[in-house]
């Protein structure tokens, strides 16, 4: 078998590694454009699950990696004149340079057949053989030479950003937020193992504009960005390699193969750069690759198929975390007035798929700290050992609650229920629908409910704002004791967390604040994926003065308090199984 790999990055050296470390492949080839002393860039990252993949795939390749480079597991976090250190996983940084030399030697050494300087322009040139691998990055030759077959769709994000090298060997990642005239500049700062760290800038468009860096040349930019961070970089001059800043692009293909052609890394996916898998989704994509193609060698095109159904599933939940993380970035504007600690705990939690537990565990410290700083705040009292957010006392309006538990079923120790009749000890919040609101309040006043709820999901919330239900919102507040909050409830439907419907359910929330309505529950209407409607809790809670419930689907402690922690909602829904006893 010939297997011809374009592209010499980590994804296409590894690839060629593992076929060639068992000789179940006799030929392969790889062609990269670049010659091999060209600059590739700064450090990446490996994380810990992506360094046990790389000890099994190949032991000699993970201990050059591991003795060159260097292993790191806090991340600090630096933002308006605070400092904060969290524990997490262990993370490995390397020199892209020295990760494609170790990569470059070890493949040689298998005889692998390395071409350097060799553009490819045309997929016929490599007509002879039995497999092509497209593992030429974003720009990739081999996918725009079938895109009619894979259809890959490209989309990019807002910021502008760029990947430079700062003079100084940090000891570990660190996040910088620094507020200045023209807006927030973010940057981030993670080692290499060598004299210098890789640096990241990251800058909104109206950032990029009043800054007036979008009409410097790149050595201005760098000498403009070395004043901004200079409190954080100790004055060390910011380098450049190669192209400085652009957008991120987002890349997801309906195929990743098509004949006997094959992508791989970036040239199949990209994940935004916050949460650093590119080089770990390309180094497992040569694995699964290998493994099919060794697996079933006279029957490609079924290795292909099988490869990409293993690596799918598992590629798309990190573009899905990216998503997210790149969002929180993009949004950060609106944490910034959290107190240090809570900023910290929401940027390690920022991907949604790292819970309040997981952070527990990482960093038992750390969450006492937040324990007891988050209780002392909800109760005026310092106190030094508290528990989780969630068993912390709330307050509606004037209406206080033991805890933030929300239930839709009288459940023994809820801070409040909805729905179900009140009962001492238990405050309960009324349902009171359009139609029948004046008797539904008055039934809910005289039953003793201490919260009343305007339903308002029969409509869905484009339709509230553009007509909203002013004349009900003012007789809800009313109609309703002075001293007793009154909420609404908005039904939000799947694609809730696009861009354009969160902005809708931001500015309805403005009109219930001015129609003096103290809370807002959001829960699903239909059957959105789960996480949609917390995103759009998360905006809502921290863009406006409201309280925020959240209904969700959330079934554990720990969901709530992943959720509340965060500061993406006040309350939160917990649903009950029905043979479960306790959430």
């Amino acid at each position: 078998m010939r297997v011809d790999i374009i592209g010499g990055g980590p994804a296409g050296l590894f690839l060629a590694i593992l076929l060639r470390r068992d000789r179940f492949v006799d030929d392969v080839r790889l062609f990269e454009r670049n010659e091999p002393d060209a600059s590739a860039g700064w450090a990446v990252v490996f994380p810990e699950g992506s360094l046990n993949a790389l000890s099994t795939a190949d032991p000699g390749v993970f201990e050059a990696i591991d003795r060159i480079g260097v292993n790191w597991t806090q991340v600090e976090i630096r933002c308006r004149d605070s400092l904060y250190l969290v524990e997490g996983n262990r993370f490995h940084g390397i020199g892209r340079d020295a990760l494609l030399s170790i990569l470059r030697e070890r493949a040689t050494a298998l005889g692998v057949e390395l071409h350097y300087g060799q553009r490819v322009t045309d997929l016929a040139d490599h007509a002879d053989a039995d497999l092509v691998v497209g593992a030429d990055g974003l720009n990739s030759v081999v996918r725009a030479q079938i895109e009619d077959e894979i259809g890959p769709r490209v989309e990019h994000g807002s910021f502008w950003y760029g990947w430079f090298g700062v003079e100084a060997a940090r000891p570990t990642f660190a996040y910088l937020f620094v507020d200045t005239e023209w807006g927030l500049f973010q940057g981030y700062v993670y080692p290499s193992g060598e004299s210098w760290s890789s640096l990241i800038i990251y800058v909104s468009e109206e950032t990029w504009q009043r800054s007036g860096l979008s009409a410097m040349d790149v050595e201005e930019s760098l000498r403009f960005c070395e004043q901004v961070f200079a409190a954080h970089l100790d004055g060390r001059p910011i380098l450049r390699r190669g192209p400085a800043w652009t957008r991120f692009r987002h890349l997801r293909c309906d195929s990743w193969h098509a004949g006997n052609v094959v992508l791989i890394g970036d040239a199949a996916h990209t994940a935004h750069w916050s949460i650093g898998s590119g080089t770990r989704l390309a180094v497992e994509d040569a694995i699964a690759l290998a493994a099919q193609l060794r697996a079933q060698p006279a029957r490609i095109p079924d290795a292909l198929a099988m490869y990409e159904k293993a690596r799918r599933d598992r590629v798309e939940r990190f573009q899905d975390a990216a998503r997210l993380s790149e969002r929180y970035f993009d949004n950060v504007q609106r944490y910034l007035d959290f107190e240090p600690i809570q900023f910290a705990y929401q940027l390690v939690a920022r991907s949604w798929r790292i819970t309040f537990a997981d952070i527990a565990e990482r960093d038992p410290d750390f969450i006492r700290r937040f324990n007891a700083w988050f209780h002392g705040r909800a109760t005026g009292t310092p106190t030094e050992i508290a528990p989780s957010p969630v068993f912390a006392p709330a307050g509606i309006g004037g209406l206080r609650l033991a805890n933030r538990i929300v239930t839709t079923v009288p459940t023994e120790g809820a801070g409040l229920v909805i729905g179900a009749p009140p009962t001492p000890g238990r405050p309960a919040a009324a349902l009171v629908s359009v139609g029948r609101l004046v008797p539904d309040l008055a039934a809910a006043r005289d039953a003793g409910y201490q919260l009343a709820l305007l339903d308002l999901t029969a409509r869905p919330v484009a339709d509230l704002l553009a007509d909203p239900p002013g004349h009900e919102l003012a007789a809800l507040r009313a109609r309703w004791p002075a001293g007793q909050p009154v909420g609404a409830v908005l039904g939000l439907a799947a694609g809730c967390d696009g861009a354009s419907r969160i902005a809708e359910a931001v500015a309805f929330a403005r009109v219930l604040e001015l129609s003096d309505v103290d809370v807002v529950l959001l829960q699903a209407a239909g059957d959105p994926p789960p996480g949609q409607v917390s995103q759009v809790a998360d905006a809502v809670r921290n863009e406006t003065g409201l309280a925020v419930i959240v209904d969700d689907g959330l079934r554990t402690l720990d969901a709530a308090d992943t959720a509340i922690a965060a500061g993406r909602s006040d309350l939160c829904v917990l649903r009950f199984d029905s043979d479960a006893g306790e959430a």
